[in-house]
């Protein structure tokens, strides 16, 4: 059977288990991760609360990167979904394109923002002069791979 026969004759409540749960396992995943990640940085010597404090800083500028992909994935999805039903499957291929080159854009786009104005944008989410070091190193790993981030974002909705 067709994936697109499939998607028009099977039940939505299986539609909605199969497709729901890799996301749902996904999201876990990256729970699961930051809480293992703040277990281990907690538990620095001498230094593990104002590390924690600076991951903590960290987490509005993740939340956001985290809002873009979201942004292009799930409007693309709709617009994916409302061609492929109209059999323009030509059309919906364009658009998984177009939101592949949008993601790796706003990617880089915000990696190189987010390199060149390190300090003053962890400034503005509350670093400290004792905090701003743990924060950097954070966040500048997370930066770099921000457009691969974005990416699996935007094509986990697509």
């Amino acid at each position: 059977m067709s994936n697109q026969k499939y998607l028009a004759e099977e039940s939505i409540g299986k539609l909605l288990l199969k497709y729901s749960i890799p996301a749902i396992i996904g999201m876990l995943v990256n729970a699961l991760y930051n809480i293992v990640d703040r277990m281990f940085i907690g538990r620095i010597p001498e230094v593990g609360s104002l590390a924690l404090t600076g991951v903590g800083i960290t987490m509005p500028i993740m939340s956001i990167l985290l809002a873009f992909g979201m942004l292009i994935g799930i409007g693309s999805t709709a617009n994916i979904s409302l061609n492929l039903g109209r059999g323009k499957r030509d059309v919906a291929e364009k658009l998984i394109g177009n939101s592949v080159t949008l993601s790796l854009i706003v990617g880089i786009a915000i990696t190189a923002i987010g390199l060149i104005f390190l300090n003053p944008i962890l400034n503005i989410f509350g670093a400290s002069a004792n905090t701003l070091f743990y924060a950097k190193e954070y966040i500048t790993v997370i930066l770099i791979g921000s457009t691969f981030n974005i990416l699996s974002f935007a094509l986990n909705s697509t």
